[in-house]
């Protein structure tokens, strides 16, 4: 009989090994084969990054929203493996009239027409309710039996919609359509939320650029516009002998008594005075 104890503890570190290795392989297997190149099992494919660099270049360049929307479909379809087509659908929250703004294929049009006229379909479903939307031919049939039967025959097989924020007023999604049966996965999800969510920060920075820009150009009015008020009151101290406050109550009653803004009135007087000391000469 063989001394047991004599054979040492058994090896803890090679069952671990073997272990974690069984695990790897488990979940190497699981995952989607994300490359064009055959055999490779990356998680992104590699035309995703490019197509997410392309895409930050478009928003670092163009200020017009709808190059960005159209730049967003054609390097979502390069980004995303088995996207065949996409669209950008855009409705105002109180409308009942929801409209295709961007795509990179017509027959996303068609597509998107005939989920408008059953209102119901993916895109709507993710403009509406604020949410991604995943799913394959079988459960669009069971989901939305009027828009299945209307676009059988471009023969799209998987759908992928995610909610896209535009502003107060409008809703919108972004819409992947395939034609491969085997749909979209978590992967595919993850890719489209970058791209939305990179949309969607550069429709706010330029909302909030273009705010700026315009309080600025208020407040330089408005400086204009008290620095002449301020002339006309020097104005009619310097005629009335009268104090500031005065001076100002007497513009106030003026432009009442005429029914004009007292800028206007100021400016009216500063520009008088002007006209009159040119025409007098030194």
């Amino acid at each position: 009989m063989t001394d047991r104890m004599s054979e040492g503890p058994p090896d803890d570190s090679a069952a671990e090994r073997a272990a974690a290795a069984a695990f790897d392989e488990q979940i190497a297997a699981a995952l989607p084969r994300r490359s064009h190149v055959p055999g490779a099992t990356t998680y992104f494919a590699e035309d995703t990054f490019e197509a997410l660099d392309v895409f930050r270049g478009i928003l670092l360049e163009h200020s017009r929203f709808e190059t960005v929307l159209q730049g967003l479909c054609e390097q979502a379809v390069v980004a995303i493996p088995g996207a065949d087509m996409a669209g950008v659908t855009l409705l105002h929250h109180d409308s009942e009239n929801p409209a295709t703004a961007a795509f990179s294929d017509a027959r996303v049009v068609d597509i998107d027409a005939d989920q408008y006229r059953a209102d119901e379909g993916p895109c709507l479903e993710a403009a509406r309710h604020d949410r991604m939307v995943c799913v394959r031919i079988d459960e669009v049939i069971t989901r939305w039996p009027a828009f299945a039967a209307a676009a059988a025959d471009i023969g799209v097989q998987s759908y992928l919609s995610a909610p896209l924020a535009v502003d107060s007023e409008h809703a919108g999604s972004l819409n992947i359509y395939g034609f491969d049966a085997d749909g979209f996965n978590d992967i595919d999800e993850v890719v489209v939320k970058m791209f939305v969510t990179s949309v969607e920060a550069a429709v706010w920075n330029s909302r909030h650029t273009a705010e700026a820009k315009q309080e600025v150009v208020g407040l330089r009015a408005a400086m204009a516009t008290r620095a002449t008020i301020e002339q006309a009151k020097g104005i009619l101290m310097a005629t009335q002998s009268i104090n500031p406050e005065a001076a100002f109550a007497a513009l106030v009653q003026q432009s009442q008594r005429e029914n004009t803004r007292v800028a206007v009135l100021a400016a009216r007087m500063v520009d008088s005075v002007g006209r009159r000391q040119d025409s007098e000469g030194p």
